[in-house]
């Protein structure tokens, strides 16, 4: 499990807790968090299953851990651009929620996963596997961290230099969306 916020974390250690079938961990990371306030009372979490915070059509922004401020801030700049963004919180990097992955993957233009990982072998390399082992052919965008020794720094500016931004996303995915008709400021 990652959580997206506090409110989350709280929820999944409640559902930990209460796991009985195995093992099972949460990943979260450094520094402070969104600043979310939990809940009086965690609810226990599906084990497996994403939140679809909204539909969309055009792209799909798996947005994991607390890179999921990052896929809404790209949705925000997605949609101000005429894109019709999908906005899903995978929680869950095994077991992956195939039939949410599926659904999205069968409706958009191109499917794009974030997370705090590096690249190799990670969220996004399991999404592609799976997807390309159900013949599902829609391109995946992966945001993450490149599969090499990261310097120390601030946050912010590690994310920026590696491309872990809205923008970054936004430019990635632009070669996989169509110009929305009557949209001058499009993105592809």
């Amino acid at each position: 499990m990652q959580p997206k916020d506090e409110d989350e974390f709280v929820d999944m250690l409640w559902t930990m807790a209460n796991h009985t079938a195995g093992p099972i961990a949460i990943r979260y990371p450094r520094g402070a968090g969104t600043g979310a306030v939990p809940k009086a009372t965690p609810k226990l979490l599906e084990i497996g299953k994403t939140e679809v915070v909204q539909h969309g059509r055009d792209v799909a922004l798996f947005g994991l851990d607390n890179l999921f401020e990052i896929a809404q801030a790209a949705a925000l700049k997605l949609e101000e651009t005429g894109f019709c963004v999908a906005l899903i919180n995978p929680r869950w990097i095994k077991p992956i929620d195939t039939g949410t992955l599926e659904f999205f993957a069968r409706s958009v233009e191109v499917v794009c996963t974030l997370e705090d990982h590096v690249l190799h072998n990670g969220f996004g390399c399991a999404v592609m596997e799976h997807l390309h082992s159900n013949q599902i052919n829609t391109p995946v965008v992966r945001i993450g961290w490149p599969d090499q020794f990261i310097e120390h720094g601030s946050i912010p500016v590690l994310r920026k230099k590696h491309g872990l931004t809205a923008e970054a996303l936004e430019e990635k995915v632009a070669p996989f969306l169509r110009k929305k008709s009557g949209n001058q400021s499009s993105v592809a």
